[in-house]
């Protein structure tokens, strides 16, 4: 088993799942469900988050550790993977210090960083310790979506034309989920953003811009693929796709029933398609991580794939302000935005 310690005992990392739950959606959820993985240990700077992970997550992590910081944990345990669940203006600091201290993978929250220089900074730093960064674009895990994934690249609806995603809100902290699933089933091989938002009402920190919220966005990719996504919900809500292709049909999601269709528009059996039955998005994540450490694959959404979402965004946010379409990757590296998902 991997041991891990995860920073940061907030809504994601503990918080929105119940241990109950047969697919909780929290890091801690999936860790629970995994026989790859275990907790080793957990860090918060506050007493009163500690507790509340004790008093809800204790009696089924017995042996976890707690500590009152990040670099207190790091300094004591030797960990196989650490997930880092602090706020998005926290990453920087909080990923160096990770990096300096040598597990064999990283885990971070989205978004990844505020600005493209913070991403370069610690993108270099990780590969100069050939430490992988996976980076939470958790719809991506959902077992069904990957099924589908498969069944797209071996060719069931032909040659893929045009992905079209449903969901806006903040472009970095929120909408990247979709822009990730975009990339998922057109490729992580973007040239270039055009995208339209606005600017929510608020201040934000000297130094910092506000997030910008997504209204509309087209991906060009270098296959020909068209990436079309819509700020608003669409017929189904949100966080999902629909993929278009010359044979057919696919919708993705998280929160929809998967569909496949031919190109007269006839849905095909999913039960003849071996369809997987549902799981934790997180246990899935982290086993994809246990997996690599045990000579497989790089898991889903690391290092080149995060990087891809992450420019996306950039690139919208430029193409927002200007008016133009924007060329990847984003010559702007500078630009830092107040990305506190």
């Amino acid at each position: 088993m991997y041991k891990v310690g995860i920073i940061g005992l907030g809504k994601i990392a503990a918080g929105y799942g119940k241990p109950e739950d047969a697919a909780p959606y929290c890091h801690v959820g999936g860790i629970r469900f995994s026989q790859k993985v275990a907790l080793a240990a957990v860090a918060d700077l506050s007493a009163a988050a500690r507790e509340a992970f004790r008093q809800k997550w204790g009696p089924y992590f017995p042996h976890t550790r707690y500590y009152e910081s990040g670099q207190a944990m790091l300094a004591a345990e030797r960990l196989d993977i650490v997930a880092v669940c602090v706020r998005g203006p926290y990453h920087l600091q909080t990923m160096m210090e990770v990096i300096a201290a040598g597990p064999r993978a990283i885990f971070l929250e989205k978004p990844p960083s505020c600005s493209l220089e913070e991403m370069d900074q610690m993108v270099a730093a990780a590969q100069a310790r050939g430490i992988p960064i996976t980076v939470s674009y958790s719809r991506h895990w959902c077992p069904h979506v990957l099924r589908l994934q498969e069944l797209v690249q071996g060719g069931i609806i032909g040659k893929v034309q045009m992905v079209v995603g449903y969901n806006g809100h903040n472009i970095l902290s929120f909408a990247s989920h979709t822009t990730d699933l975009i990339c998922q089933f057109a490729g992580y091989d973007p040239v270039a953003v055009y995208a339209r938002g606005h600017l929510p009402e608020g201040e934000v920190p000297a130094g910092y811009e506000p997030e910008p919220q997504l209204d509309a966005m087209i991906i060009e990719f270098h296959s020909g693929v068209v990436g079309i996504q819509v700020g608003g919900a669409g017929e189904h809500g949100q966080f999902y796709v629909e993929v278009t292709g010359t044979e057919g049909r696919v919708r993705a999601g998280i929160y929809v029933p998967p569909l496949v269709q031919d190109r007269e528009g006839k849905p095909l059996d999913l039960a003849g398609l071996n369809m997987p039955p549902n799981a934790s998005v997180f246990k899935v994540a982290y086993e994809q991580i246990a997996d690599y450490l045990s000579g497989g694959p790089l898991p889903h959404c690391t290092n080149r794939d995060f990087i891809t979402v992450n420019e996306i965004g950039f690139a919208a946010i430029e193409s927002l302000y200007s008016g133009q379409r924007i060329p990847l990757p984003t010559q702007r590296r500078d630009r830092k935005i107040w990305a506190n998902g």
